[in-house]
């Protein structure tokens, strides 16, 4: 009876005891299964009409440049009539100061005292501060006077460098510096002629044979080493015969400071021309009237060197050109 009870109960739905299934066992969810596109039939676009086709294509308009600022032609022709008038006013204020520090000495009566106003012209150029060349542009009277004849105290022998003013460099007015120019300041027989007529003539006391630093006539002839120069360049080499030879080289030296060894010795040799070639300076020269010497004018500095006065040449002695 017992046995029957128990499979009864087992039996019976109340005490049936239902297992979960395991997780990896549990009901998948099925999805839709998306629907495969189809691929999209191109439509064949129209060709273009001959009136799109002659359109042009629109650019991009850049953005319009502001307009300068209006000229007010009345405020400029008053700032160009004032600044006529300062510049006016500033060139008599210059030539009132300079006839003020104007020196009063009186005539240059021998080279002493003209290679004193070399100097101290020079030494005005120098520091910026010039008197009488200020004079030359601005004085109506003495150009009316100069018509009238001249009387240069020195006679200056130079290169034609364009970066020589020797009125300038010597600070002096016109009609008192007679200029002989010449590339490499090389006098040729004109310019020994030019000479002669200022020292007895027109009475100089002082011929000042002027060189200067990076001169091209003297650079160009050492360049050559011998090699005639082109065209009538050549000139240069027998005006300088016997410069490259004369001068030494130091090994040590450098190519600039081998140039102003020649500067110097070849102003030296060209003022020894002028004394060689000329009787009458030669005559001037030995009873005091007239002094010949050579100078070197720095460029940079705007110094001028004055160097030793040349022996005087002997008799029978050829000269250098």
């Amino acid at each position: 009876m017992l046995e029957l009870l128990l499979i009864a109960c087992l039996a019976s739905p109340v005490g049936m005891v239902i297992e979960e299934p395991p997780k990896h066992e549990a009901a998948k969810v099925e999805h839709p299964k998306p629907e495969k596109k189809r691929p999209s039939v191109a439509v064949p676009e129209e060709p273009p009409t001959a009136k799109e086709k002659a359109a042009p294509v629109p650019k991009s308009t850049p953005k319009p440049k502001p307009a300068p600022p209006a000229i007010d032609t009345k405020r400029l022709a008053e700032a160009e009539a004032r600044a006529k008038r300062l510049t006016s006013e500033n060139a008599k204020l210059q030539e009132a100061l300079a006839r003020k520090e104007l020196p009063t000495g009186g005539e240059i009566r021998n080279p002493a005292e003209a290679l004193a106003e070399l100097r101290e012209g020079n030494r005005r150029f120098v520091e910026g501060h010039r008197i009488r060349s200020l004079l030359a542009s601005q004085d109506p009277d003495l150009r009316q006077t100069l018509t009238k004849g001249q009387a240069p105290f020195a006679v200056i022998v130079t290169c034609s460098d364009s970066r020589l003013m020797d009125n300038y460099i010597f600070d002096q007015e016109l009609g008192r510096l007679f200029t002989i120019r010449e590339a490499g300041n090389c006098p040729d027989t004109q310019g020994v002629a030019s000479v002669e007529y200022a020292v007895e003539h027109l009475g100089s006391k002082v011929v000042v044979v002027l060189g200067h630093t990076a001169c091209g006539a003297i650079k160009a002839v050492a360049e050559a080493n011998g090699k005639p120069l082109p065209g009538n360049l050549w000139s240069f080499q027998a005006a300088m015969s016997g410069l490259l030879e004369t001068t030494h080289e130091d090994p040590n030296e450098t190519a600039a400071e081998h140039l102003r060894h020649l500067e110097r010795n070849n102003a030296v040799r060209q003022a020894q021309v002028v004394l060689d070639r000329s009787e009458i300076v030669r005559h001037l020269v030995s009873i005091g009237k007239v002094k010949v010497l050579p100078a070197v004018y720095d460029l940079a500095t705007g110094q001028v060197l004055f160097l030793e006065l040349p022996k005087p040449a002997k008799a029978g002695e050829s000269a250098h050109h």
